[in-house]
């Protein structure tokens, strides 16, 4: 059994006990205000990085379901029909049928 996400409120603490507010770690990597709460709901690799490293963590750690054990972001059903190298046949698309 996979370890849970970790819950947004949590993760939300952890960023404010390093001293910063959720906004200035937005701010301070060129993103809007609200880019950090908007990845606490869906998946966003860029911002759940800047997260994680804030944190001391890797983003598969905080967000196991987002990622492979590689650390290579899940990607959803929308992505996979944008990318024209995503394949169905790679081996990570197997892991979300299996889960």
């Amino acid at each position: 059994m996979s370890t849970p996400d970790w819950h947004p409120e949590d993760i939300k603490a952890a960023i404010r006990k390093t001293r910063i507010t959720l906004r200035q770690l937005a701010l301070d990597h060129g993103l809007n205000g609200t880019a950090i709460n908007t990845a606490l709901r869906q998946p966003w690799p860029r911002v759940e990085a800047i997260v994680a490293k804030r944190l001391g963590r890797r983003p598969q750690d905080i967000w196991p379901s987002r990622y492979y054990d590689d650390g290579t972001p899940v990607r959803g059903f929308w992505s996979q029909h944008q990318d024209p190298s995503a394949s169905p046949d790679s081996p990570h698309s197997q892991k979300r049928e299996a889960a």
